[in-house]
């Protein structure tokens, strides 16, 4: 039986309609139409880049992480620990280094006992403490004093606090609930100054984004750049990006990761690892495919991914992110490429060296701003003052 011409065609008709009605709705669920006319922008331009060898991929693993309080946060983080020294034991970059990883820690959580052994595993090189807060209905006038007392007990550990002469305060962060600036409204944060309060008390960068699904995405995409503060919520929507030979002084660093269309049921890739999208080795593809770095240094490439660890514990401490490291280490640690575990605060540091334009191998300027912390060097339980 012979099928009209007409028949097919329409039944093509539909099918291309049902694809593009499945699209548009997931665009608009997700609020994909924040971003992706500047990722659009980005896909042009960069396909006009040229390839430049030996390329050096800087791998930034951020934990969103989440204990809990009392014994039983001190308990889940003890394990989490145990398990994840197993696994980065059997990993080394393309210099020797393990897998470091860096730790958002959850300052409302407040747990004594998972700074301190947080802390002992920043000593033995598995990676760094930063700051993560989920906060609301603040002001500014009201945070800046609340950020010193952060500060003061994360310091008292011997985080966010510089080994350099003086001991002056530097820290990376995350802000809970994608609430940055007051971008979802005075429950998630209230402050409309947030950048300017954290730029003041030595935050050198925010690590939040992307925040994929939610009001609070910026714009600008798959960038490293600089925002400056205003009255108006989401002051980071746009900015400069960071660019060889230039300086942004007074204006805030947001460091994204990765985010853009995949063929796959999800549709979106936004760089997290989580129960229900683990690593795969088309993942880590695309995340070094964005191409995320200073601008005119296209040789060295930055992928921060991200994770709630606890939560997602399985998956981050499983085969499939084993094997991650493992395809890492053998597709981009040899040849054409360097692979480098960094921390945050080492990830801003190769950056700001970029700027000044410094080239050459990277991994000699993991230090050049913001040297290590204390607690990288002594193990403290607290009560220490420096």
């Amino acid at each position: 039986m012979k099928i009209p011409k007409r028949r097919i065609a329409t039944c093509f008709l539909l099918v291309v309609i049902l694809i593009c009605t499945l699209v548009t709705y997931k665009i608009v669920k997700w609020k994909a139409y924040i971003w992706l006319p500047d990722y659009v922008a980005h896909v042009v331009h960069d396909g006009k880049q040229k390839t430049v060898r030996p390329t050096h991929i800087m791998f930034l693993f951020v934990d969103h992480y989440e204990p809990g309080t009392g014994n039983k946060g001190s308990d889940r983080n003890r394990l989490w620990l145990t398990k994840y020294v197993a696994m980065a034991d059997g990993h080394r970059d393309s210099y020797g280094r393990k897998p470091r990883h860096t730790w958002f820690y959850a300052y409302e959580h407040g747990n004594p006992q998972v700074m301190t052994e947080l802390s002992e595993a920043v000593r033995r090189g598995y990676g760094e403490i930063e700051l993560h807060w989920h906060h609301g209905h603040d002001t500014n006038e009201s945070f800046p004093m609340k950020l010193e007392q952060a500060l003061d007990w994360f310091n008292s550990f011997g985080a966010l606090i510089s080994i350099a002469p003086g001991n002056p305060v530097g820290f990376g962060f995350v802000h809970g609930n994608w609430g940055l600036d007051d971008s979802r409204g005075e429950k998630y944060c209230g402050i409309r100054r947030e950048l300017d309060i954290l730029r003041r008390a030595g935050c050198y960068a925010d690590f939040t984004f992307p925040s994929f699904g939610w009001e609070s995405q910026p714009s600008k995409t798959n960038s490293i750049y600089y925002a400056w503060d205003d009255d108006d919520p989401k002051s980071y929507d746009r900015g400069e990006d960071a660019s060889l030979g230039r300086s942004q002084d007074g204006a805030f660093m947001i460091f994204e990761g990765p985010l853009s269309l995949r063929l796959s049921r999800q549709l979106f890739e936004y760089g997290a690892i989580d129960n229900d999208d683990v690593a795969t080795k088309s993942r880590v593809d695309s995340w070094i495919r964005t191409g995320i770095g200073v601008k005119g240094r296209p040789e060295w490439v930055f992928v921060k991914i991200y994770t709630h660890g606890i939560q997602n514990e399985d998956v981050v401490l499983g085969h499939q992110t084993d094997d991650m490291y493992s395809y890492l280490e053998e597709r981009y640690g040899r040849g054409d490429y360097r692979l480098h575990y960094v921390t945050a605060r080492e990830a801003f540091n190769i950056v700001r060296a970029a700027e000044e334009g410094l080239s050459g191998d990277p991994d000699l300027y993991r230090n050049y701003i913001i040297k290590e912390p204390v607690n990288r060097f002594a193990t403290c339980d607290g009560s220490a003052r420096l």
